[in-house]
């Protein structure tokens, strides 16, 4: 048997396993005010990471392009210098003769030309036979709104690199003495360029970064 005390108790614990309270309208606005004042500032970091990741990875992409280009650039500046075939007495020397800015190779269809570099190449053991010219021209060529960069060889070896898909202008090469004052391209001699720049503004293929990355290959010939 229960007492008063043991009836009213149990009456109590009943009507608490009852009970369908839920939250009143105060709690529930302060909840959802908590939690704009937690996820407004949470967001904009996180679309600020998103953003900085996607601009971080289209300059990757622009950079790898200008890095791709300036090895074959760098190589290729270093090798120009075509000797002529006639012995020059006076300097115990086949001088150079003009060696940047030739007619280009054969182009692939739609290209046109920036600059044609050429060197003497001796593929032979024997000392009397002449040195073979070999020739490498840098072309654009326009893709939509934008140009490719391409590479191509001549002669023996024929061959066509693509080294960048994303220019956002035709370049325009530069020639300069060993002192970086500008000369003539198509020097000759001791006027032969010793520096060669090729400068280059290339789009985010990707659409997300509407600025270009600008870079300027530069390359300095060996020979003399």
């Amino acid at each position: 048997m229960l007492d008063d005390a043991g009836v009213h108790v149990r009456s109590l614990w009943r009507r608490r396993l009852g009970a369908e309270d839920g939250f009143t309208l105060v709690e529930l606005v302060v909840t959802v005010a908590i939690v704009a004042m937690i996820v407004v500032p949470l967001t904009g970091v996180v679309l600020s990471y998103l953003r900085n990741t996607v601009d971080a990875e289209a300059r990757l992409t622009e950079s790898h392009d200008v890095q791709f280009a300036a090895a074959y650039w760098q190589r290729d500046v270093a090798s120009i210098g075509v000797r002529s075939s006639t012995y020059d007495a006076a300097n115990h020397s086949f001088p150079l003769v003009q060696s940047v800015g030739l007619a280009p190779c054969g182009l692939p269809t739609g290209a046109s030309a920036v600059v044609t570099l050429a060197w003497s190449e001796y593929t032979s053991m024997t000392s009397t036979d002449p040195p073979t010219t070999v020739k490498v021209t840098y072309a654009t060529r326009p893709a939509g709104a934008i140009y490719e960069l391409l590479r191509v060889r001549g002669g023996s070896q024929p061959s066509t690199v693509e080294l960048a898909n994303s220019l956002a202008a035709v370049p325009a090469v530069t020639c300069h003495q060993a002192d970086a004052t500008t000369t003539p391209c198509s020097g000759a001699g001791a006027d032969v360029p010793a520096l060669v720049k090729l400068p280059l503004s290339v789009h985010d293929s990707s659409g997300h970064n509407l600025s270009t990355y600008t870079a300027t290959l530069s390359g300095e010939r060996r020979q003399t």
